[in-house]
């Protein structure tokens, strides 16, 4: 939760008499359409002594024992919510905690929709910052509650971890396929990332078959043929040179294989239709491109002929 953004989480309770009246969508639905973001949800069952524990707060008040029955009668729906300022809009949503009350006060909120009266009131929610932590880790204890990022934090980590690799596909875009449609366009965006996701490993195989035939990688660990005679050479030596053998010669194989593949390979040649307005927007483009070459030419010649 933070308050740079005013964006928290905040638990939510579908309880055992909406699960079984049937009305978990319906609330979902109101949930979703409200704003808020579902984090995660659970769908479990409360035993008798899991279901005081959570209320430990109320235990020796009067309705202390009804609402532990009542909690552990049947399956009930714990999310985790999110929105700016979620504790009180989730709050404001339920409505009164008696159902009777809610159906005066606030007619369309979903204990007056779907409650009976204050126990049997279909929904829960927690009522301050500190109470939603301790319930969210009572029903989420492995979920991590950072803080979410400021428009700052965001910012720079667009910046960091996004800016570089986009630029790079634009502009490897506009070399490789300049005239490209947005169709195209947006199709080769997606295929790059995929092939180019920073985050992505790469196998062995594939960074050597990059490599130009007869390209021969830099030695960052050059040895001479004194010292490779030497006597002296420690076991980390002689597998670094060991692993440096087999890995250009798996280069050499996978570069042989995809040789032999690509003489192989048939040329084929597909034949594409066209319809009048693709021939037209062809025309077009190559005019507009003629034309640009023309003004190009015509100041090029003013220039030589003022110089």
């Amino acid at each position: 939760m933070t308050k740079e953004t005013g964006v928290e989480k905040t638990l939510a309770l579908i309880k055992p008499d909406a699960i079984r009246n049937g009305d978990t969508a319906n609330i979902l639905q109101k949930i979703e359409l409200k704003g808020f973001t579902i984090v995660t949800r659970s769908r479990i069952q409360l035993t008798p002594e899991r279901a005081g524990e959570f209320y430990a707060e109320h235990k020796g008040k009067p309705f202390y024992d009804n609402l532990v029955n009542f909690m552990s009668s049947g399956p009930l729906m714990a999310l985790v919510l999110a929105k700016s300022d979620a504790i009180l809009a989730w709050r404001s949503l339920m409505g009164p905690t008696n159902s009777l009350k809610a159906r005066e006060e606030a007619p369309k909120s979903l204990r007056a929709l779907y409650g009976t009266d204050g126990t049997c009131n279909a929904t829960h929610g927690s009522d301050s910052v500190a109470s939603a932590c301790r319930e969210i880790r009572f029903f989420f204890p492995k979920l991590v509650q950072d803080p979410l990022p400021d428009s700052t934090g965001a910012k720079d980590f667009v910046a960091r971890e996004l800016q570089p690799t986009l630029v790079k596909c634009l502009t490897t875009l506009c070399k490789v396929k300049p005239t490209a449609n947005k169709l195209e366009a947006i199709t080769w965006v997606a295929n790059w990332l995929l092939d180019n996701n920073p985050n992505k490993p790469r196998p062995l195989a594939e960074a050597e078959a990059g490599l130009l035939e007869g390209e021969e990688e830099e030695d960052e660990y050059p040895v001479s043929e004194a010292d490779a005679g030497e006597e002296g050479v420690d076991k980390m030596e002689e597998e670094l040179a060991a692993t440096r053998l087999q890995s250009h010669f798996r280069g050499y194989q996978t570069r042989k294989t995809m040789k032999a593949k690509n003489s192989a390979a048939p040329v084929v040649v597909q034949q594409v239709e066209t319809t009048a307005e693709d021939e037209q927007a062809a025309a077009v483009k190559v005019q507009s491109l003629y034309r640009g070459h023309k003004a190009r030419k015509t100041v090029k010649e003013k220039k030589a002929a003022q110089a």
